[in-house]
């Protein structure tokens, strides 16, 4: 009986089960990196071991909640919330058994009921003499990387067919070919034949035909085609690309359900969060056809979708309920903090609200603008300047340098006036000319302001004089794949507009096309760099050409045209109108950068302004708003609070930790006035969330920019609201915001505001992402916490017992932290899940992101259950172990992001190079675990 309540009943067998299924999973997530999705899945995900792992798990969990007897100790929280994922990993196992996805390839003004499956299947199709068919199909995890070989039997017209795998090996080493070789023996009717074929997971492989007597048997390995009792037909697919570019925006299907007797039953329009569901089958956009007439839709149905959705509820009320539990161990670690004179935390922590907000460093210092050469060749489309009249602008290169030059310093002022202007951008928002200058020079360079020059000069500038910008190299790439073929020098991160342009044309369209009809997530390094400095051309195209100028309202709807939208749109009086504003604004502006003279340029935006105010009065912005969305782009809230937060939680460390070796109390006035300036700094922080929000119209934390924010401002408020009374865990939250805010601001973040990309439009995002990016602060704290307790360790001395009592404090916050930090992270991840149900109609696909997400709360779970295996010094223990396991939130947000996936990399989708620092990190953590093992004999009272 101890042998079976050992082994499926025990924290002891439980706790090393989770960590086993934490290095497979994040195994995988490297198998996947190097050698693909199927071999992740082979080697891993889909092995009989990996179900058997989960099979386990799941016993021992339900064994150890009915040994513990929690329902006589009355812990109904804690059984709510561990039975919920007893609930998850049922509904989990029943998606993988049952479940099924596919892809349904239609092209315009046809139907399909067939579904290619993702499943990878022998698929035998036997002709017997007399013409009758019979087909099979044998669903097999055989892979090149797997060790599993085929051994099936099954019946072909009354008789036998045996199938046996010889060898199969992949045909070469790219990670996004599947294609494989499999050497297949099949005996029949008293005969045998080998197989050769060509197939592998995701392929339509031809087949292989043998004749065996008369009997055709013809056999392929890959996809199969699974019928569905209706139709699917595409009406229309429609495309949207940018104005004045090839490049896609948007995508969706128009499309009509048929019965078997090809009668509508109901049209639907299928985009992305617009997921058509019927007959318990899910249909989402996923791809299209190269001529853009037909669609590809991703399918599925998940019998395990409600079981699941039952498992997140429970979840998320067991969460709750183990904060507010009166026996709860968060409870308990409040008391134990009251009872230490440290302020106990307020629950309504769990509750936290959210809202970050971006800013730009320092404008550039003035440097000389180097041009691509001499700026006679190619000009821009004629018509495609936003003049009014064919100005002549010399284009020898001392004439464009002396353009550039009065810009930069006779422009300064007055383009202040012009940022004030109002325009409409492409998703609907009104917005100052100053916020789009911003962001599309800061998307076009990745700078704030370029060469000495403002964002709104360069933003003037380059619709003033096209012809002379097209040949600035102000254009930034991230790869030297890229700049080889634009013909530039690998080293070179920036070119020029006329960089991409060739005597056959457009140097990269037969690369955006190529990545645009990757899925996102078989894109490389090599794709996203072609999509970004594509973005970055069309952006540069619309400035160009004024199209990104929407600044004329239309009376009768709610669209801003552009300056050529306006003229080719309007009535020959109001045509006549928009022609006068035009030209004295652009005269006026060449005038004054020019000569200095500005008054023609003043008037003329008055005018505009007057015009706005009366055709567009319903969208116009008050002054207030425009007012608070300039401050927002120029006061840099974020960049300048970085530096305060970490020296102000370095000096309260060194206060600290001179008050205890000394054992004498903080001076009041020192304590309580680094308090205040921490308080002003968290202040200062949440003003600037509140105005990105304010302004941006949306909740901000779309991007990994903003998540950095939220995190920075999570640990604020946990360290000035719910730890003020311990000096320590202030000076750990100040410290830790300010280098949550130092990460995004060092490079490799984009800052810009922006409306969210299709998929983020959704209210899925506002609860996903808040919970889950503020879990980070708190697991970040604990990580501060960590090294702060070790830190105390090594000055333990008899001569100093308050060292204790703060180790034990410490230790409290440090548990409490982690459940808050654990319990969000747990619930953000599993909301995530359905967020991408209800979007794009799968809610886990083992993604490294999602992947790594779990491993996290897996690591902190078993953590925070180490106290249950009896270990003598805890403090020590816990305070190692939240150290350690940071390392695994790094990975999850920096990790996958810019190593796994390689985000940043350079050549064939490979990684960076592990920053040097990175090694020394881990060093010292392991040097001062070491060193505070020396003196850990501590136990931490029971609770």
């Amino acid at each position: 009986m101890k042998l079976f309540q050992l082994l499926f009943c025990s924290f002891w067998v439980g706790l090393p089960l989770m960590v086993l299924y934490a290095i497979a999973s994040a195994v995988a997530t490297f198998i996947e990196n190097d050698y693909g999705t199927p071999a992740a899945r082979a080697m891993v995900y889909d092995t009989w071991w990996f179900d058997a792992l989960h099979a386990y798990l799941l016993i021992v969990l339900i064994g150890t909640l009915i040994v513990s007897k929690a329902w006589q100790r009355r812990k109904y929280a804690s059984i709510l919330f561990h039975a919920s994922l007893v609930m998850i990993i049922l509904g989990a196992g029943v998606t993988r058994f049952y479940g099924f996805e596919g892809l349904m390839h239609i092209r315009e003004g046809e139907s399909s009921s067939m579904i290619t499956s993702n499943e990878s299947s022998i698929n035998i199709t036997a002709t017997a003499p007399d013409g009758t068919i019979e087909s099979k199909f044998i669903t097999s995890p055989l892979s090149a990387f797997s060790s599993y070989q085929l051994k099936k039997t099954i019946d072909i017209f009354g008789k036998p067919l045996k199938l046996e795998s010889l060898e199969i090996y992949k045909k070469n080493l790219d990670k996004n070919n599947n294609t494989s070789f499999l050497v297949l023996q099949a005996s029949y009717d008293g005969k045998e034949h080998i197989y050769n074929i060509t197939g592998g997971p995701g392929i339509e492989s031809g087949d292989v035909i043998a004749n065996f007597d008369g009997v055709k048997i013809a056999i392929n390995w890959g996809v199969r085609k699974v019928p569905l009792p209706f139709s699917i037909k595409l009406d229309h697919f429609d495309l949207q690309r940018y104005p004045g570019s090839m490049s896609p925006s948007s995508y969706a299907s128009d499309v009509e359900v048929l019965d078997a007797d090809g009668k509508v039953i109901k049209p639907y329009r299928i985009y992305m969060n617009h997921v058509l569901d019927y007959d318990g089958y899910r249909f989402f956009q996923s791809s299209y056809d190269t001529d853009e007439k037909g669609t590809i839709l991703s399918v599925n149905k998940d019998p395990g979708k409600y079981p699941t959705y039952i498992g997140y509820t429970m979840l998320i009320l067991g969460a709750i309920w183990l904060l507010f539990a009166k026996e709860g161990r968060f409870n308990k670690l409040a008391r134990f903090l009251r009872s230490q004179k440290i302020a106990g935390m307020l629950f309504a922590i769990a509750l936290g609200s959210s809202g970050l907000h971006s800013a730009y460093g320092a404008p550039s210092t003035q440097e000389k603008i180097d041009t691509h050469g001499p700026a006679s060749t190619q000009t821009l489309p004629q018509g495609s300047s936003p003049h009014i009249e064919n100005e002549v602008f010399s284009n020898s290169q001392e004439a464009i340098i002396q353009r550039l030059e009065n810009l930069k310093n006779n422009s300064k002022d007055h383009t202040k006036k012009f940022a004030r202007l109002q325009l409409q951008d492409f998703g609907g928002r009104i917005k100052p000319v100053d916020t789009m200058a911003m962001d599309i020079i800061h998307k076009i360079t990745k700078e704030d302001g370029f060469k000495g020059l403002s964002n709104d000069q360069v933003f003037l500038g380059m619709m003033l004089y096209p012809n002379d910008w097209r040949d600035i190299k102000m254009i930034y790439t991230s790869t030297p794949k890229l700049r080889e073929i634009l013909g530039v020098g690998k080293d070179q991160k920036r070119v020029a507009f006329s960089d991409v342009f060739g005597p056959d044309g457009y140097k990269l369209q037969n690369y955006v096309e190529e990545a645009n009809r990757k899925k996102p997530n078989e894109r490389g390094t090599f794709d996203k760099d072609v999509l970004n400095v594509d973005e970055r051309l069309n952006l540069a195209f619309m400035v160009f050409s004024g199209q990104i100028l929407r600044i004329f309202p239309d009376e009768h709807t709610h669209t801003w045209l552009s300056p050529i939208d306006a003229l080719q749109n309007s009535t020959p009086l109001r045509a006549k109108e928009i022609q006068g504003i035009l030209s004295d604004i652009f005269k006026g502006f060449d005038r004054g950068i020019e000569h200095n003279q500005w008054q023609q340029a003043d008037s003329a935006l008055n005018q505009l302004a007057d015009y706005q105010k009366l055709y567009g009065k319903d969208l116009y912005l008050p002054k207030s708003k425009v007012d608070s969305e300039i401050l927002l782009n120029h006061i840099n809230f974020f960049d300048k609070l970085t530096l305060p937060y970490i020296l102000l939680g370095v000096v309260l460390f060194i206060v600290v930790l001179i008050s205890i070796l000394r054992d004498k109390a903080i001076n009041a006035w020192i304590g309580k006035g680094l308090y205040a300036l921490i308080v002003l700094c968290v202040l200062a922080h949440t003003i600037g969330l509140g105005l990105r929000w304010y302004v941006s119209g949306h909740s901000p934390w779309s991007n990994a920019y903003e998540s950095m924010l939220y995190i920075a401002w999570a640990a604020g408020i946990a360290g000035t609201i719910f730890f003020r009374k311990s000096y320590l865990a202030l000076c750990a939250a100040s410290f830790l915001a300010g280098i949550a805010l130092f990460v995004a601001h060092i490079g490799f973040m984009d800052p810009q505001i922006g409306n969210l990309v299709p998929v983020l439009k959704s209210y899925w995002l506002n609860i996903h992402v808040s919970v889950i990016t503020a879990s980070y602060g708190f697991l970040g704290l604990c990580f501060i916490i960590g090294i702060i307790t070790l830190l105390m360790f090594l000055f333990r001395s008899p001569a100093c017992p308050n060292i204790d009592h703060t180790i034990l404090s410490l230790h409290a916050i440090n548990e409490a932290s982690m459940i808050l930090g654990l319990l969000m992270l747990t619930a953000g991840n599993f909301l995530g899940g359905v967020w991408a149900n209800e979007s794009w109609g799968r809610y886990w696909g083992w993604d490294p992101k999602e992947t790594w997400a779990l491993i996290s709360i897996g690591v902190y779970a078993v953590i925070l259950h180490l106290r249950f295996l009896g270990f003598a010094f805890m403090p020590y223990i816990f305070a190692s172990a939240s150290i350690v396991g940071f390392y695994s939130i790094l990975m999850t947000y920096f990790g996958v992001n810019y190593y796994l996936s390689g985000m940043h990399s350079y050549a064939a989708g490979d990684p960076l190079p592990i920053p040097v620092f990175l090694y020394y990190f881990v060093a010292l953590s392991v040097i001062l675990i070491a060193l505070g093992g020396i003196k850990r004999k501590l136990v931490m009272p029971k609770l």
